[in-house]
C-alpha cells in the first residue's frame, strides 16, 4: 500500500470520528461549526467525503429502519415555551389533539397532568424503543416538569405497536403552533403564554 494511500485513509478515519463525536444544536439554533450540516465543500487532497447515507447510519439511534425518539428538550422564551421531540432515521407523522384527559396507551388508564388543558400528541410510526439490539433510544425521565408561564409538564403516555403518545399539561387553553425541523429530525411544538387579565 503507497503511503499517500495510507495517508487519505488515515485522513478519512480521523474525519468521520471528528464528525461522529459531534454533539447535536439546540432547536432553532445553528449547526457548529464541523456538523454534517455546517461543514465546508472543502476536503483534503486525495480524500473523498463520506456519503450523506455512511453519515447517517454512523448516527442512527437504531440500525433497523424507522423512526427514534433520542430525546425531548424544553424551552421557555419571550411570548412562548417550546418542547421539541427529536428522532433518528427520520420523521414521524404526528397528531395533537386538545383532551379532557390523556390516557395511557395500551394500558387505558389516565395520564395525570398538571394545569387546566391538556393536549395528547401521538408520532405514528415512532418508538423509543429499538428491538434490535434491544435498547432504548430515548432513555430521559418519563416526566418532564419545566413549570414554564404555559407549558407546565410532559408525560410519557405510550409507546405500542409504532404509536408513541406524550401528554402535556397546561397552564391555560391558549394557542399553540406545530412545526418539523430537519438536521436533526425535529418536531417543535411552540405554546403562546397565556394573557394576563
Amino acid at each position: 500500500m503507497s503511503r499517500l494511500m495510507r495517508s487519505a485513509g488515515l485522513m478519512v478515519v480521523a474525519g468521520l470520528a471528528v464528525l461522529a463525536g459531534c454533539g447535536t444544536a439546540p432547536a432553532g439554533s445553528p449547526a457548529p461549526a464541523g456538523t454534517p450540516a455546517a461543514a465546508s465543500g472543502t476536503q483534503a487532497a486525495g480524500t473523498s467525503a463520506p456519503t450523506a447515507a455512511q453519515l447517517d447510519s454512523a448516527q442512527r439511534a437504531c440500525a433497523r429502519p424507522g423512526s427514534y425518539l433520542t430525546a425531548v428538550r424544553t424551552g421557555k422564551h419571550g411570548s412562548y415555551d417550546r418542547v421539541v421531540f427529536q428522532f433518528s432515521g427520520g420523521l414521524p407523522s404526528v397528531r395533537t389533539e386538545r383532551v379532557s384527559t390523556v390516557y395511557d396507551d395500551p394500558k387505558g388508564t389516565p395520564v395525570p397532568l398538571a394545569g387546566k388543558s391538556r393536549l395528547h400528541v401521538v408520532f405514528r410510526g415512532a418508538s423509543a424503543f429499538c428491538p434490535q439490539p434491544a435498547h432504548q433510544t430515548w432513555t430521559g425521565p418519563r416526566v418532564l416538569a419545566p413549570r414554564y408561564s404555559q407549558l407546565l409538564m410532559i408525560k410519557a403516555a405510550g409507546d405500542f405497536e409504532g404509536y408513541l403518545s406524550f401528554g402535556i399539561g397546561l397552564a391555560a387553553r391558549g394557542g399553540y403552533h406545530v412545526s418539523s425541523l430537519t438536521g436533526p429530525d425535529r418536531v417543535v411544538i411552540d405554546f403562546s403564554h397565556p394573557r394576563s387579565s
